[in-house]
């Protein structure tokens, strides 16, 4: 049986790469799992899906502190019935990687973030594509989306940025946004932040691999 296909999207904060993803799904008539993901991962472990949503694709002192000192520290979750569980963002982890094995396993879909290019990566049917753009571009667009102003704007993508290359490089190993570690690297602001190019040339791509 032929593996599914799955499109992942890496992107910087403000690059427009959830936008991207829900055009490739339109497209293709895939799903998007981008906050769907953290339901599919609460559903499994029994948690409240409130307890991912606070540590999603964000570095938190335990994850900085093994970087730095060799360990992780604990926290509180609670489940659904309220009582204090214990778990470590490994575990975590480890939960939100086997969620996401499970949909690639059954489904043909597209997922945002969250490190999927890398625990997917055996996938010979895996399109990895990175979504970049100028920060100029990116602090206009979090503007606008958030109503801040662009001196909040532009330390809102900052902080973003340095979360999730904390977060992916420290879980997968690679660099973050680094070419080496997608298929395919595309820089929005370059083709005017245009969704449609970006799909297209997301296509041309898949076409050249023979996935299309």
């Amino acid at each position: 049986m032929e593996p599914h296909l799955i499109i992942t999207i890496g992107r910087q904060l403000g690059a427009g790469g959830l936008g991207v993803a829900r055009r490739l799904a339109q497209e293709f008539g895939l799903k998007v799992y981008d906050k769907e993901l953290l339901a599919e991962v609460a559903r499994e472990s029994g948690l409240d899906e409130t307890c991912f949503e606070k540590r999603d694709e964000k570095s938190s002192r335990g994850v900085l502190g093994a970087a730095l000192q060799g360990f992780r520290s604990l926290f509180g979750v609670y489940n659904r019935a309220g009582t204090d569980t214990v778990m470590n963002e490994d575990k975590l982890f480890q939960i939100q990687s086997e969620v996401m094995r499970d949909i690639a396993a059954k489904e043909d879909c597209i997922i945002v973030g969250r490190c999927a290019d890398y625990i997917l990566r055996d996938n010979p049917r895996l399109v990895s594509v990175f979504i970049s753009a100028s920060l100029e571009s990116r602090v206009k667009r979090i503007m606008a989306g958030e109503q801040l102003s662009e001196e909040d704007a532009r330390r809102y993508v900052e902080q973003g940025d340095r979360k999730r290359a904390a977060y992916y490089n420290y879980y997968t190993f690679k660099k973050w946004g680094d070419s080496s570690s997608y298929d395919l690297c595309i820089d929005s602001s370059k083709l005017d932040d245009d969704i449609d190019k970006i799909v297209d040339l997301i296509k041309y791509y898949m076409k050249q691999r023979n996935i299309l």
